[in-house]
């Protein structure tokens, strides 16, 4: 939590006055509310001579129209944006309530392998660069690829380096997957900000970690620490620090309005009775999963929550899709998001998951889209049949 400012009610009463002294030596600028009918001044004279500093009261109930004054003296209201998100597609907002990823905010996609969470951070990315925003790839997992990206409609150019002939990717984009440890990662992302408030740097951003589960802490990089201090480094960097600077760009006089959307995987922390229920928590610790403001989960806790449709053709079969489940499991924006979505997951993106009248034809409609695509791949342009397997 960051220092500010703090009303406390009853300050002239026993736990009041033991609170103020907690919080003053936190930082915190503390005023006291106490109409006096069972707190005393003394025990407020007493707190100030712990502190060694006066503490304001304001003699009053809390009444509404006694408290307005209190308010408009030490309420302060920022104005943001109107809120926006990035577009993942119809079928991905048919499947969960919301359109993907909100602008401004610190993001997760939750998930095992193979649910859809690169997918969608890919179309994130997408929809990004249509809206004039420069994705930003901060890679620490070995499995991106940008022929898979142009796929889905990212826009790159492959590029050949004339000096050591290696190839390369361009366009409107950043890709850093030079990272040993999280503080490198963090750093590099203030940096970036840095950039835009100096002028260096037009655009807003969106930053894509694939994943922070896969990095370590500098400590335990250096063999100096365990999990424990990967969860402490995350809860510094992004909690008090990254998360912030993020959350700041969406107010209503900042040039730019970033975006922060971290890929995860899950594990389920058991119940300490056999009565209680499973929870789900993202690996990192609390820090990433408290300052998200949205949480996709992709799959299910335990594992993949998913069926792989495979298209066969003359005896020959090829990976075709994945049927996935997804839900909203947090949203601290406007509260909406369904928990029972389900999306078939393309090479291309996303499409209609809930065996329907509607998922069919939506099936239709891209294999005669994809149809040269699919030639390449089962030797046939959309003529062949889809056969699923079960859930995993």
């Amino acid at each position: 939590m960051i220092p500010g400012k703090i009303l406390v009610t009853g300050g002239c009463g026993y736990i009041g006055g033991h609170t103020i002294v907690d919080l003053v030596n936190n930082g915190f600028d503390v005023i006291s509310v106490d109409d006096l009918s069972r707190g005393s001044l003394r025990m407020l004279a007493g707190v100030e001579t712990i502190l060694g500093k006066e503490i304001k009261n304001y003699k009053m109930a809390i009444k509404k129209n006694e408290f307005s004054d209190i308010k408009k003296k030490f309420s302060t209201s920022a104005k943001y944006k109107p809120q926006r998100f990035f577009d993942l597609g119809e079928d991905f907002l048919d499947a969960v309530g919301l359109p993907g990823p909100a602008i401004g905010h610190l993001n997760m996609f939750l998930g095992h392998s193979d649910t859809g969470k690169t997918t969608a951070a890919i179309k994130t990315a997408v929809d990004a660069q249509k809206k004039g925003i420069l994705p930003v790839f901060i890679i620490t997992e070995q499995k991106w690829s940008f022929e898979h990206a142009r796929l889905m409609g990212f826009e790159c150019e492959e590029t050949v380096d004339q000096d050591t002939g290696e190839l390369d990717w361009d366009g409107f984009f950043i890709f850093n997957n030079n990272f040993s440890y999280i503080e490198q990662i963090t750093d590099y992302i203030n940096s970036l900000i840095d950039a835009q408030e100096k002028g260096e740097l037009e655009y807003s951003l969106c930053f894509i970690w694939d994943s922070v589960g896969s990095v370590p802490s500098k400590m335990t990089y250096e063999g100096k620490g365990g999990k424990q201090h990967n969860a402490a480094a995350l809860s510094d960097k992004i909690g008090m620090g990254i998360n912030q600077r993020i959350s700041g760009s969406r107010k209503s006089d900042s040039k730019f309005e970033n975006t922060l959307v971290i890929i995860n995987q899950p594990w389920v922390e058991l119940p300490d009775n056999p009565f209680g229920q499973p929870k789900i928590m993202a690996k990192g610790g609390n820090a990433v999963w408290l300052n998200s403001s949205l949480v996709f989960l992709f799959g299910n806790q335990k594992g993949a929550g998913t069926t792989k449709i495979t298209a066969t053709k003359d005896k020959r079969s090829v990976k075709f899709a994945v049927r996935s489940k997804v839900s909203v499991l947090k949203n601290h924006i406007n509260g909406l998001g369904f928990d029972d979505g389900k999306i078939i997951v393309t090479p291309h993106g996303f499409l209609a998951g809930k065996e329907s009248t509607e998922e069919k034809a939506s099936i239709e409609k891209y294999k005669k889209e994809y149809a040269e695509y699919w030639k390449d791949i089962i030797g046939t342009d959309g003529d062949f049949d889809l056969k699923e397997e079960k859930e995993d």
